[in-house]
């Protein structure tokens, strides 16, 4: 009379392992679909575009500057002698209001770093050092006002007026 229950196992041993093996399954199909998707979607977000620049529009608005000091040096054997002064107006060129508004914010800076700028370069002619070198003048202020504002806000900067007064 005695039963033996021990040896008696169920059969839904291999139902658990086909459910195992098919969860797997749907784990790595899904897992490759969406690396997939992912992968297209970030070649296309990804991918480096041609940047496209558009030029500002409308016309120059000049910002001016009056009576900025540029001082005269003649170079001698022993360094340098102070010759006098050449007193500048420039216009400051930009498109588009926005960056009109941004020279008037900036103008006091703008104006202590053009001074900062000219007394630091020599911005005589070569070949005539009592003349003024209008060109370096305007390429070295743009370069300095667009330092100023951290971008390439200023189109130009344009000496309207140069006038010299011996010391």
């Amino acid at each position: 009379m005695s039963q033996d229950t021990g040896s008696v196992e169920p059969q839904g041993g291999s139902g658990k392992i086909l459910l195992v093996l098919g969860l797997l399954g749907g784990l790595a199909v899904g897992g490759g679909l969406g690396y997939y998707y992912s992968k297209s979607s970030a070649e296309g977000q990804g991918a480096p575009k041609e940047e496209v620049k558009v030029a500002p529009k409308g016309p120059l608005i000049d910002i001016d500057f009056e009576r900025i000091a540029v001082p005269i040096y003649a170079k001698t054997d022993n360094g340098q002698r102070f010759l006098g002064n050449y007193f500048i107006d420039i216009a400051v060129q930009v498109r588009g209001e926005k960056n009109q508004i941004a020279i008037k914010r900036a103008e006091t800076q703008l104006q202590h770093a053009f001074v900062s700028a000219i007394s630091r370069n020599d911005l005589m002619r070569e070949d005539s050092p009592l003349e003024l070198d209008v060109d370096k003048v305007g390429n070295l202020l743009k370069g300095k006002a667009n330092e100023v504002l951290g971008g390439k806000i200023v189109e130009a900067v344009l000496v309207k007026n140069a006038m010299r007064l011996n010391r």
